[in-house]
């Protein structure tokens, strides 16, 4: 379980990660929108960044998805849904609800890619 003290003092709570193709779906709305915006020779700089986050703020596949892998976050021990941030005060702690239920969901998904892009050609070939 993660638990990660809010802007606002509020406890944000991601006890478990959502069925599999919900967090897939995820993952696959974030490489759409990277894909997007990166060329493949494109070096990963501050410009890009903030593109990236922008337009993930804006997609529509990302919110989708997002939000469905809320499904199982607790904010200050209640179960997230569209009522959530309406209060005022909740609205500031919303783009980072965002960001942790995003990393949590993702990132398992880039530990082993990102091995795979770290190894040396050599190593990936296959061997005869």
């Amino acid at each position: 379980m993660k638990t990660v003290t809010l802007p606002s003092g509020a406890e944000l709570n991601i006890e478990t990660l959502p069925p599999f193709a919900d967090s897939e779906a995820l993952f696959k709305a974030v490489m759409k929108d990277i894909l997007l915006i990166i060329p493949p020779e494109q070096q990963i700089g501050p410009s890009v960044v903030k593109e990236f986050i922008c337009r993930g703020l804006i997609s529509d596949d990302i919110r989708r998805a997002l939000w469905k892998c809320m499904d199982r976050v607790t904010y200050n021990g209640l179960k997230i849904d569209k009522d959530t941030f309406e209060p005022e005060e909740a609205r500031q702690d919303y783009l980072e609800v965002c960001w942790q239920v995003a990393e949590r969901n993702v990132s398992p998904f880039l530990k082993g890619l990102y091995a795979r892009l770290s190894m040396p050609l050599s190593a990936q070939a296959p061997q005869q």
